[in-house]
């Protein structure tokens, strides 16, 4: 009889387990359901980008949540072309609740040196939610906005402030940390040795708007494989002001522009500069010229400034 007691106890003992793991596991998959649904709900966007003076950073970020659900903001990034790094999880020292339909304006905390280094060229920023939802925008094509290029005209070789003297284009051998070699005269642009190695380019442009235009390091010359354009190789401003790493045209000027650098060129404290190397094999390319930097208005002020100047024709490397 105790044996039958005991075996009955058993038998209830493990049914007990089965209900409890069943339910539980009914619990867990009715939890991860509600935070799939919830989740479907959520939909964030960066809706603002705040600089500093001299915009060389980012101070705010502002987010706007477009879904139909309240979201927490948990997580702020930066991804350029080879990592992703977490900035901050901005609710440890703000409220980052946002309801449906509502913004929010986010400052990058002291910690992060006293905002994000603002990289127009190759950099995304993107904020995440605490139930993962994600969004992102090129921190360039934010702030300048898409380049919406008026009706074209072939002679004149320029959408926006800058013009291309499209003969005046030039490359050179250079060392690799950016020495232009003594032994290899400026040579026209328009072919060059597949494997080149080391070179630095140059173009001259005109500033035909009525004011001042400076442009910075982000500027670049990019070459880009037409069977292969993931390839696209890129060389940055040499700056003429070598304090400031900037490159002033004033209006109405012409003005000489070269590129060496693999890199927006760094300051001294920001580590090693070094030139780009030519390795594409033999192909054509479509040249674009990228500029950034600010417009010097006539009250005094400065406003930013982006421009893209696609060549009519490709090069050749042969």
């Amino acid at each position: 009889m105790y044996a039958s007691l005991l075996f009955l106890l058993l038998v209830f003992s493990i049914l007990i387990l089965l209900f409890s793991a069943f339910f539980g596991y009914n619990y867990a998959v009715e939890e991860q359901m509600r935070i799939e649904h919830e989740r479907s709900l959520e939909k964030i966007i960066i809706s603002g980008l705040k600089l500093d003076e001299n915009f060389t950073k980012i101070t705010h970020v502002s987010i706007s949540n477009t879904g139909t659900i309240t979201v927490r903001i948990r997580a702020i990034y930066v991804a350029n072309l080879t990592t992703t790094t977490l900035v901050c999880d901005p609710s440890t020292y703000w409220e980052t609740l946002i309801e449906p339909a509502e913004s929010l304006q986010i400052p990058i905390p002291d910690g992060s040196g006293s905002g994000i280094p603002f990289e127009p060229t190759n950099a995304k920023i993107m904020a995440a939610t605490e139930r993962g939802v994600k969004t992102g925008v090129p921190e360039g094509l934010f702030v300048f906005g898409p380049t919406n290029p008026p009706e074209y005209e072939p002679s004149r070789f320029y959408i926006g402030p800058l013009m291309l003297q499209f003969n005046a284009f030039w490359y050179r051998k250079t060392t690799e940390d950016g020495v232009l070699d003594p032994n290899y005269p400026w040579t026209p642009g328009w072919s060059m040795p597949h494997h080149f190695g080391y070179c630095a380019w140059k173009v001259s442009v005109m500033n035909v708007d009525d004011r001042n235009i400076t442009i910075n390091r982000y500027s670049s010359f990019n070459a880009v494989p037409v069977d292969s354009p993931s390839n696209e190789l890129s060389w940055y401003l040499e700056p003429t002001d070598q304090t400031n790493y900037t490159q002033f045209i004033a209006s109405n000027q012409t003005v000489d522009i070269v590129y060496i650098w693999s890199d927006p060129k760094m300051f001294p404290e920001e580590g090693e500069n070094r030139a780009t190397k030519m390795t594409l094999p033999e192909c054509r390319c479509m040249v674009f010229l990228t500029f950034f930097g600010w417009f010097h208005e006539h009250d005094g002020t400065m406003t930013p400034y982006a421009q893209t100047i696609p060549f009519e024709a490709a090069i050749s490397v042969e």
